[in-house]
């Protein structure tokens, strides 16, 4: 089945990619399988270190996508 991912990028990320948001058709798999093909777009992104957030919840990146979803790739936070 093919699912609508609404990707959002946030700081290095978006550098990388060259925009903040970007809309997908994605057929059911893993969020791994989601980023090896946003790599492929994005080769900067492979060495990047970030987290993934489906439906705004930070979650594992094994999870499958299995609806139309929200996914935001967020780069280490700074904190204080």
């Amino acid at each position: 089945m093919i699912h609508k991912v609404h990707l959002k990028y946030f700081g290095q990320i978006a550098e990388f990619t060259g925009k903040t948001s970007e809309l997908l058709s994605f057929e059911s798999g893993s969020i791994t399988q989601l980023i090896t093909h946003l790599e492929k777009n994005y080769p900067g992104l492979t060495d990047q270190d970030f987290k993934v957030a489906v439906d705004q919840e930070i979650t594992d990146k094994n999870k499958t996508i299995t609806k139309d979803v929200e996914i935001a790739l967020l780069p280490p936070f700074a904190g204080g």
